[in-house]
């Protein structure tokens, strides 16, 4: 997983893609889903940040005792890099999640996504305002590749 210090990863997943593969994708009914996902942390494609996982604990539900339990292969630390990359977005756009209190995980994500030269996975669509953007106006402004779930299964070559 780790090279020199450095991570080889290839997608920073934002909590809306887990809630949503959660609800989509019940473990009980889609056991595979979820092992491809275990697979993917472990090898280092995946992962999230620390913010991501506490978002997760808020809804206190399966999916958190899910990621919990991964959290030695899905949860990406925050380090001085990805604090330096938080602080850059959230200067460089304002309202960008930590201001407004809301979705504080959000620069969390692309921070994790622009210090380990990765995709963003979200489900959020572009508001198209830079004054109150979402997850993928932020990735268009930094040319920063996101992508939905559906993509890491058809780009990893997942068959269910």
């Amino acid at each position: 997983m780790v090279s020199g210090g450095k991570l080889h990863l290839r997608y920073s997943i934002d909590s809306d893609v887990l809630i949503q593969a959660w609800r989509d994708y019940p473990i009980d009914n889609f056991p595979s889903v979820w092992n491809s996902l275990e697979s993917m942390a472990e090898r280092g494609i995946i992962g999230v940040s620390e913010l991501i996982l506490d978002e997760l604990k808020r809804g206190g539900d399966d999916l958190y005792k899910w990621a919990k339990d991964l959290q030695s292969t899905i949860v990406i630390p925050t380090t001085a890099e990805i604090e330096s990359e938080v602080a850059y977005l959230v200067n460089e756009y304002s309202n960008f999640g930590i201001i407004t209190g809301k979705n504080m995980g959000d620069p969390f994500v692309v921070a994790l996504a622009r210090a380990n030269n990765c995709s963003v996975v979200t489900n959020e669509k572009r508001s198209g305002n830079l004054n109150g953007p979402k997850i993928p106006d932020i990735c268009l402004s930094e040319n920063i590749t996101w992508v939905r779930f559906v993509d890491i299964i058809k780009e990893q070559g997942l068959v269910f």
